[in-house]
């Protein structure tokens, strides 16, 4: 769906809510396609909406009213967030990050942003991984596999055994 009013209108354009105006930007920009990346973009664009929205937010339902300043008071609810164990960093940069390409698409412009979440945060993503991915675990993933043979799920496990030695995904290695 294209602009529904004027680009100087509410939201730019995009509706009255600003949580359909976001999603709908973000469709024009990627011009229908990119489904997966509208999806978590979008995803994310929820959770500042829900912040905006918040006692802790600014009150806006209008993406002309959103400036830095209210960036950076987002940065520092994310902060906070991060601090008392609620997410972790890397969810906070993407949430800040989201936010950057939908208020651009919002907008058709870049000027207001924040051009480092990293810095804004005052972190960075530590790559060090402290667990195994799920599926790495090669003593759980056996017992996974001896369950289903235990109930006599024999293709089931077959299945999970092919996907974990040969890397595919499970649609891939069901087909």
């Amino acid at each position: 769906m294209a602009l529904v009013g004027r680009r100087d209108g509410r939201n730019f354009g995009y509706g009255r809510q600003l949580s359909y105006a976001g999603p709908q930007a973000l469709k024009d920009m990627f011009a229908g396609g990119h489904f997966a990346t509208v999806k978590a973009h979008s995803d994310r664009w929820q959770a500042f909406v829900k912040w905006c929205r918040s006692t802790d937010g600014p009150g806006y339902n209008d993406a002309r009213r959103i400036d830095r300043c209210t960036l950076h008071s987002y940065a520092a609810h994310l902060r906070l967030q991060i601090q008392q164990g609620e997410i972790c960093i890397a969810t906070a940069l993407n949430r800040l990050s989201s936010v950057n390409r939908t208020l651009a698409a919002l907008r058709g412009d870049q000027h207001v942003k924040i051009a480092s979440p990293s810095r804004a945060l005052s972190m960075q993503r530590s790559s060090v991984r402290t667990r195994a991915p799920n599926g790495q675990d090669h003593q759980q993933l056996s017992r996974v596999i001896e369950s289903l043979r235990e109930q006599q799920h024999h293709r089931v496990a077959a299945i999970v055994c092919l996907a974990r030695a040969t890397g595919m995904r499970l649609r891939e290695t069901i087909l």
